[in-house]
């Protein structure tokens, strides 16, 4: 009997111990996977997977520097406004657009707030604005030295109007006789709000300004032009084009190059050179091509050794 018990009582503990062992292992696995998915997710979480299915909004962004309009970028930007009067324009000043940034991801997403509010560098935080305001309000962005040449109602073909959820044309497509890298222009983009691209080059500057502040051992706000390579490759249109193209999957990139209309690619409409970047595609003579939509002036106010325009 004594035997009997102490196997009986051995058996209990064991049970008792294995099943204590599989609480345990479960809850500090589950901890662990809500750790890492935390870690490794926090530029999805919040937002659902699909864009808006209407329309592109019917608004148009700006984003002024400390000083404001000058003379040439008001009469650009007047062409706009004036062959766009059913578009809401909104004109976003430097404490405008910080507060904008706050209310939208200040509650989900506040590490990507602290960054960039810390950025002082003026063309590295205008270019993230950028993105962030497409994504979470979408409309059409466009810099203060674009002027419009045609309506906004007529950049999109009407058989895409309804699937595409981000349009943008090429800046380097045809005609170029040495080496060369397809890029799309960011000085004017088309989004609808939440788009998964454009939230993928948000994914990729935040990272990529982490890993450099890890790189460097700084802080947000001391990283400077002399800091990164190249901002073209960091927050501007390179870095935009690679995002997209592998947000887009990268197989479907030879396939809207060297075009001559408009294109979708899954949501993503591409406009041939010739539509946002004329002056920087060469087409054969005997081609005849549609007049461009809008003219880029290459104001380049953020080529100096601030970054940008400074107070």
């Amino acid at each position: 009997m004594v035997l009997n018990k102490r196997v009986f009582t051995s058996r209990k503990y064991l049970r008792l111990i294995l099943l204590a062992t599989f609480v345990l292992t479960f809850f500090f696995g589950f901890l662990a996977d809500v750790f890492q998915r935390a870690a490794d997710d926090w530029a999805t979480r919040a937002w659902p997977g699909q864009p808006h299915s209407s329309p592109i909004p019917k608004t148009l962004w700006y984003k002024l520097g400390p000083k404001g309009l000058t003379a040439e970028a008001r009469a650009w930007t007047n062409t706009c406004i004036g062959n766009n009067t059913d578009y809401q324009v909104r004109f976003m000043t430097d404490s405008s657009a910080d507060m904008l940034i706050q209310e939208k991801f200040g509650a989900t997403h506040p590490d990507l707030v602290e960054i960039y509010l810390g950025l002082n560098v003026p063309i590295l935080k205008a270019d993230l604005f950028r993105y962030l305001v497409l994504f979470s309000e979408g409309g059409v962005y466009s810099d203060l030295d674009v002027s419009c040449e045609v309506p906004i109602s007529e950049w999109i073909p009407l058989r895409y109007k309804a699937e595409a959820s981000v349009v943008v044309g090429w800046e380097f497509d045809v005609g170029w006789t040495l080496p060369f890298n397809h890029q799309f222009a960011t000085w004017i983009i088309m989004a609808k709000p939440r788009s998964s691209h454009i939230w993928a080059v948000v994914q990729d500057i935040v990272q990529s300004l982490q890993a450099k502040m890890e790189e460097k051992n700084i802080s947000v706000e001391e990283l400077n032009l002399q800091t990164f390579d190249d901002v073209i490759n960091l927050t501007g249109p390179r870095r935009f084009t690679k995002s997209l193209l592998k947000s887009m999957g990268k197989a479907k990139a030879k396939q809207v190059q060297g075009i001559l209309e408009p294109k979708l690619a899954g949501d993503v409409l591409i406009l041939p050179g010739y539509a946002f970047a004329a002056s920087t595609n060469f087409y054969d003579e005997d081609i005849e091509l549609p007049p461009p939509l809008v003219t880029h002036h290459y104001a380049g106010s953020w080529r100096n050794r601030q970054g940008g325009e400074v107070a």
